[in-house]
């Protein structure tokens, strides 16, 4: 047979098959092609609806006639009795319709079912869709319209699938394609608005609402896409649709495992959504096909889309947005919802049956089997504490007697581990002259919580925060009671040993506060070691301990007992790898029937305390009477020497240093005096360890560089040198070197009073630096390069340290008078004297020898190398005023050989110029008698 393609002008594809009928009746057949099935389909470039079969040409008989069919192509095939017929089908795509043949009631019949299966579920969707729309006029949440979206976007798609939508609108079914690719594009849209909206996606953070907003956008935009190229639209909807899936799931699940109300509701749904994703893609890829399938994935579209609208409805009116409520509610209704949520639980007593019912939520508290606690008053007694049980007992037949009234206690219930939790009860019976019928109802509430915080505050209140040791106020009372139970004769007389830690701020300073609480921790462990149960160890505050002993007054143990404390004290302490050793300061005071109050005893402890730490560190002193009187005169002095700093009565002299090779005077070393108006003239030594225990030590300082640095400057106008000035000597306090504003306030004084680089000299103690070498060094160094020199005083008294001598900056080593004034008396002193100087030269550092009283000693220092002398053999401590006429006469003598010399050299340069060349030594300075 020779067959003709009906279209012109392409090169179709064909499809031979040959229909046989052994009969002897004619047949009549409707031949179907479907023009989109949604099986084997595919995801990229879906085949949507288009024509299959344009043309059917049979070999023998009359050309198959066309039907008219919106779904599908359709040609009616006859058949003559005992005939085999070969059909030439010419096909409209280069893919292989599915072929049916169908007899012609059949189909019809087969299409009236489909229609009307179509037409329920369409019905189920118009409804909810329409449902959904119109509840939002009621609840105004952003839920219902997204919902809404996604069952009207459901709704439009079955309108194409169903052939619906050529009957509603006058479109032709060659548009049914595009149709169909905007509808599955709508439906994957509306799924990621409805995800967005139902989960609060917009409360995180704007980088997330941003990307959902753009998802969102994306997904819409194919709609638009969908009038172009229908194919690729399709097969982006439904890539998108699974990408939906997967980060819907995941946020669901992440919300679900934090709590979230929302993602738990949507759970059920969401996983139906998932299992009907994966039948239709097994069904798009061609793994399920048939009829069945098919209709069953659409019912199970349907399906998802109720249990949604179920789930947001019912999630909307539980949260109690939009609920809709009947009245108010009754009163009994508004208690029961304060009962409920005031935490509390329902407790009862019958009288007449004597038994107690509570509510099971106390049973769970108490990890008890269900009714363990409803039973007799005897039987909940038993799970009650021992020390509440009587109490308890009591107030229960005290109501009994007085035929009603209130009952509030608190009480404890044990648990099943053996702990016990504290119930408050409140409770109230109403009268009844009729005990049987009395019944005491109220609410019993957990007060645990609240209990061990009191239990907390109690302790905190009489107990150290940091050590856990009794506080000063509990201290106080045991004292108090060891004293009176002592003037009773039933006890031994108590002992208080006061402790006060050594230079405690230093180690804050330098290590910080968390290593000083972590050694007053060890400390207050140590302390706790040598005391008996009955003593007490309490921290007083800061640095301070005290021990109350009453389990033995042998004054020998006292003794014995107190070196143990100092000892143990000393024991070294490792803290970042350095071995810190610490002392203390302790005062003994024993009752001996003069101490009325703890104050008096606490207080006479205090005293011998200090003056153990005036006496020196590391030392015991046990209290006498005498003592009293000297720290009541302790106060007065105080005051009086904070008043003088105040008023500038403090005055600062002026010792000569001497240099020793050219007998020339080089500079002055600043000293204290305080002129009292009761006492008369106290040395330094007399208020300055005042000073530091009371703070004063950082004024007083001050006072001095500011005064010694105003001196110099006018010394240098008076008695001006180029060379060798005059410089000024200032000791300086531990509080002032490890201050953190001090290198910054000496600058600024010099750089006030514009002296010459090496004018002001800080005279450091050695045992000073030595308490925190690394920090020493560091300021040290900072105050050189401002300016200053630095000379290490009393060097042979302290550490004497050498191998940290080298690394102090200091450009002078001060000899202690101790070295000097014993030079004729011990012959081992010189030789001491001698290495010390020459240890001095061969570190590059000059040397000042203190307590230069004779000829003898100047003669001998002035052999040995010693660059500078200072004692009463070049003159004593004297006021700025004698200083100045010491200076004015010293600049007249040196103007008057000056002339003398010009006059003898008349070419010669001026006089600056000449001492300046060839400088010769002034007269030497008076005697032992001031200038």
């Amino acid at each position: 047979m020779a067959v003709q393609a009906s279209t012109p002008g392409t090169n179709p594809s064909w499809l031979v098959f040959a229909l046989s009928n052994p009969t002897d009746e004619r047949i009549v057949r409707w031949l179907v092609a479907p023009r989109y099935t949604l099986a084997n389909s595919g995801v990229f470039r879906p085949e949507l609806d288009a024509p299959r079969i344009t043309a059917v040409t049979p070999s023998l008989g009359f050309r198959p006639e066309p039907l008219k069919s919106d779904r599908a192509d359709m040609f009616r095939l006859n058949i003559e009795p005992g005939q085999t017929v070969t059909y030439a089908a010419e096909l409209a795509s280069t893919k292989v319709p599915r072929l049916t043949l169908w007899n012609s009631n059949a189909y019809q019949a087969k299409q009236q079912d489909r229609m009307l299966f179509n037409g329920v579920l369409l019905g189920i969707t118009g409804l909810l869709a329409i449902f959904l729309t119109a509840i939002f006029a009621a609840n105004h949440r952003a839920i219902f319209p997204a919902t809404a979206l996604v069952a009207w976007a459901a709704l439009v798609y079955f309108c194409v699938d169903f052939g619906f939508w050529n009957k509603l609108f006058p479109v032709g079914p060659d548009r049914t394609a595009v149709y169909r690719a905007a509808a599955e594009a709508g439906l994957a849209a509306s799924l990621v608005l409805f995800l967005y909206t139902f989960l609060r996606i917009g409360l995180w953070h704007v980088w997330i609402k941003t990307m959902f907003w753009g998802w969102i956008a994306a997904q819409f935009a194919l709609i638009v896409v969908a009038i172009i190229d229908p194919q690729t639209a399709s097969g982006l909807a439904r890539a998108r649709r699974c990408c939906s899936a997967g980060v819907g799931t995941v946020l669901i699940g992440y919300f679900a495992l934090r709590g979230q109300d929302r993602a738990m509701s949507l759970i059920p749904s969401w996983m139906l959504l998932i299992v009907w994703l994966l039948g239709a893609s097994m069904i798009v890829f061609g793994k399920l096909s048939g009829e069945v399938v098919v209709s069953g994935l659409v019912a199970g579209l349907v399906l998802i889309l109720v249990l949604l609208g179920f789930t947001v409805t019912q999630f909307a009116f539980r949260t109690g947005g939009g609920s809709v409520s009947l009245g108010p509610p009754s009163l009994v209704q508004m208690k029961s919802l304060a009962v409920d949520g005031s935490g509390t639980h329902v407790f009862q007593w019958h009288a007449g049956r004597d038994v107690i019912t509570v509510d099971s939520d106390i049973e769970k508290e108490l990890g008890l089997d269900p009714g363990a606690l409803n039973v007799t008053v005897e039987e909940f007694l038993q799970h009650m504490h021992a020390s509440d049980r009587e109490r308890f007992r009591l107030m229960l037949w005290s109501l009994q007697e007085k035929q009603g009234g209130d009952l509030q206690t608190d009480f404890r219930l044990r648990r099943h581990d053996g702990t016990y939790l504290w119930y408050d009860l409140r409770a109230h019976a109403a009268p009844n002259e009729n005990v049987r019928l009395l019944r005491c109802v109220g609410l019993l509430r957990d007060v645990t919580g609240l209990k061990r915080s009191h239990e907390r505050l109690m302790h905190d209140a009489v107990h150290d925060s940091l050590t856990g040791l009794p506080n000063r106020e509990l201290f106080m009372d045991r004292l108090q009671g060891a004293i009176t139970r002592a003037a009773e004769g039933q006890s031994n007389r108590p002992t208080v040993l006061f402790i006060d830690i050594d230079r405690f701020k230093n180690v804050n300073k330098s290590f910080g506060l968390v290593i000083g609480d972590s050694m007053l921790l060890t400390l207050g462990r140590r302390l706790g070691r040598h005391l008996n149960p009955q003593d007490t160890l309490a921290r007083l505050g800061g640095d301070q301990f005290a021990i109350l002993l009453i389990s033995d007054s042998d004054p020998h143990h006292v003794a014995t007992l107190a070196e143990r404390v100092r000892r143990a004290l000393r024991t070294p302490m490792k803290i970042s790898a350095k071995e810190i050793i610490l002392t203390a300061s302790i005062g003994i005071v024993v009752h001996d029937g003069t101490h009325m109050t703890s104050q008096d005893m606490l207080r006479d402890g205090e005293i011998a305390m200090l003056r153990a730490k005036r006496s020196g560190a590391d030392r015991i002193e046990i209290f006498n009477a005498a003592m009293r009187t000297e720290d009541e005169s302790h106060l007065p002095l105080e005051s009086e020497l904070r008043m003088a700093l105040d008023r500038q009565q403090i005055s600062v002299l002026y010792q000569p240093i001497t240099r020793l090779a050219s007998n020339q005077l080089a500079g002055f070393e600043a000293l204290l005096r305080w002129d009292h108006p009761t006492r008369g003239r106290l040395a330094a030594d007399d208020f300055i360890p005042l000073a530091e225990e009371s703070g004063l030590i950082v004024d007083l300082g001050s006072y001095v560089l500011n005064q010694a640095l105003e001196q110099a400057a006018s010394w240098h106008r008076v008695l001006p040198r180029d060379r060798d000035p005059l410089f000024v000597s200032v000791n300086v306090s531990s509080r002032q070197l490890f201050r953190q504003d001090m290198v910054q306030e000496i600058r600024l004084m010099l750089a006030r009073e514009s002296v010459p680089k090496g004018t002001l000299k800080l005279e450091i103690t050695e045992s000073l630096v030595m308490e925190n070498p690394e920090r020493a060094v560091e300021i040290l160094t900072w105050l050189k390069a401002y300016g200053a020199s630095l000379a290490l005083d009393d060097f042979g008294t302290g550490y004497s340290s050498l191998s940290y001598l080298h690394r102090f900056p200091f450009d002078v080593i001060k000899v202690d008078r101790s070295l000097v004034s014993e030079s004729a008396l011990d012959g081992q002193t010189p030789l001491i004297l001698r290495s010390v100087v020459a240890l001095a030269h061969e570190l590059g550092k000059e040397v000042v020898a203190e307590g230069v009283e004779t000829q003898a000693d100047a003669s001998y220092l002035r052999s040995i190398g010693c660059e500078f002398g200072q004692g009463y053999y070049y003159g004593e401590p004297m006021s700025a005023k004698d200083v100045a006429a010491l200076l004015a006469a010293l600049a007249s003598h040196r103007k008057r050989r000056q002339r003398e010399r010009a006059r003898a050299e008349p070419d010669a340069p001026s006089g600056l110029e000449i001492e300046s060349q060839s400088p010769e030594p002034l007269p030497a300075l008076p005697g032992p008698s001031t200038a």
